[in-house]
């Protein structure tokens, strides 16, 4: 059986070292570790930190991840084009001086080098007095992939 290095120290919370096998099994069972591993801690010596348990449990590390890997591929929600990505909007409007109107935010962001379509969502808002404002009423635009 595989063991995860978090997954190991998750069920040894709480561990007082030095600890032997015996007692890191019955912290281990205590905290929800499976039989597979609570046997594994039985034949331990003691050992006097969590960087000894793994060194013996060094063959038995590995495998999947409890829960599965998450998944590489993103998902978007679905918005108007075009779309921004709200730390792509904040990072264009660096050195905001609020309140702002629409004419004066995108002169800001397309000084801090934003592309054309942010420039011409922004200089149609009306004055706004912070970021929340900015992004609320950018809302329909935030999200979808980047770039």
């Amino acid at each position: 059986m595989a063991f995860q290095v978090t997954e190991v120290q998750r069920f040894l919370k709480g561990a007082d070292y030095p600890m032997d096998g015996k007692a890191l099994a019955e912290l281990a069972k205590k905290n929800g570790a499976g039989d597979d591993l609570v046997e594994a801690l039985k034949n331990l010596p003691e050992v006097d930190g969590p960087n000894a348990v793994m060194k013996y449990l060094k063959g038995e590390l590995g495998g999947p991840t409890p829960g599965g890997a998450p998944s590489k591929e993103r998902h978007y929600k679905e918005v108007e084009r075009p779309a921004f990505q709200v730390n792509e909007v904040q990072r264009y409007l660096k050195g905001a001086d609020y309140p702002m109107d629409g004419k004066a935010l995108a002169e800001l962001a397309k000084k801090n080098g934003a592309g054309d379509d942010l420039v011409d969502a922004l200089k149609n808002l009306p004055k706004v007095d912070g970021p929340n404002a900015v992004m609320k009423q950018l809302k329909a635009h935030l999200g979808g992939p980047p770039g």
